[in-house]
């Protein structure tokens, strides 16, 4: 079936002769992108799937405040009838991809090129952030989780009003200290262009805990760091600092459940299957979270992930 194009995009086209459209595949969004192609250059449309001025104007709000402080992400080129953002186009090497096809060298180099981006997002004015990721909306996450995971995946010695007392009780632990955050910071979403890192899907950019950007990447579902993981941490370790280095865990352990959440929803809602193959690795992380912590208090989770790949 032919992809219509929204009627601002059409008029910019047919404004410019020779110029040529393909889909870009995008399995989690509501929006649909596009590249344009005209001759040699080329723009990618990001449409959103009615007209949305005030999701236009924070996206493009944010993209200001990334490229203020020196942070990567698309250019705009311009916005249309309020529904499609034209950006530059950055191509489709994404870190996931681009971390398969290098040697160790390259990819020492890419994590290092990940922990300048995460120093330039944490010192970004918390003013600037639009929204808070607080205890009271970690258990709205831990409860989508109870809702879209559960379901699918459950077992039978353990009910969900106790699972959620226990997710409820780790997103309470999870630290308070408020940080600027991409909030979705992982390998699906940086890109290699030209040699460099960028960011994209940035526009749910929040005050988080200290290390949730850190985490999503470290302990990431899309991509096993392996043995390099540790690079990451490289400011963090040799402090010895227990308290730290147990928030860590803790934002990594809540960032991981919401993930499966995420996953859940995507197959079972929007039946997107491709999230199957993400499940296994992030409850393998989750496990690693829960042996580290050994917290009597998240025992009801220890059971839980124990179990469920059984």
């Amino acid at each position: 079936m032919e992809t219509r194009l929204p009627e601002s995009l059409a008029e910019y086209g047919a404004r410019r002769p020779g110029m040529k459209w393909e889909k870009i595949h995008a399995e989690a969004s509501r929006r649909s992108f596009f590249r344009l192609r005209r001759g040699r250059h080329t723009l990618v449309a990001m449409v959103y799937p009615e007209p949305a001025p005030e999701e236009v104007e924070k996206f493009c709000s944010r993209q200001r405040v990334y490229r203020r402080h020196g942070l990567r992400v698309p250019r705009i080129d311009r916005v249309l009838g309020g529904q499609v953002v034209l950006q530059e186009d950055l191509g489709d090497l994404l870190l996931q991809r681009a971390w398969r096809l290098a040697g160790v060298a390259e990819r020492r180099r890419l994590l290092d090129g990940c922990r300048r981006i995460l120093g330039r997002l944490a010192v970004v004015p918390p003013a600037l952030a639009g929204a808070r990721l607080d205890a009271a909306r970690r258990k709205w996450e831990m409860d989508f989780f109870i809702s879209h995971f559960l379901p699918r995946f459950p077992v039978p010695a353990i009910g969900a009003e106790r699972l959620r007392a226990g997710l409820h009780r780790l997103a309470e632990a999870t630290g308070t200290e408020d940080t600027f955050a991409h909030r979705d910071f992982h390998s699906r979403n940086l890109l290699l262009f030209k040699g460099e890192l960028a960011m994209v899907d940035f526009q749910d950019s929040l005050l988080a805990p200290r290390y949730y950007d850190l985490v999503s990447l470290a302990f990431d579902s899309y991509l096993d760091l392996g043995s390099l993981r540790g690079r990451l941490f490289a400011n963090l370790v040799p402090w010895g600092d227990d308290r730290e280095l147990r928030q860590v865990r803790l934002t990594a352990l809540q960032r991981n459940i919401k993930a499966l959440g995420t996953f859940g929803f995507q197959m079972f809602e929007r039946r997107h299957r491709v999230y199957a193959r993400y499940i296994p690795r992030t409850i393998r992380h989750i496990q690693g979270h829960l042996r580290v912590l050994a917290d009597p208090k998240l025992e009801i989770l220890s059971k839980y992930f124990g179990s469920v790949t059984q």
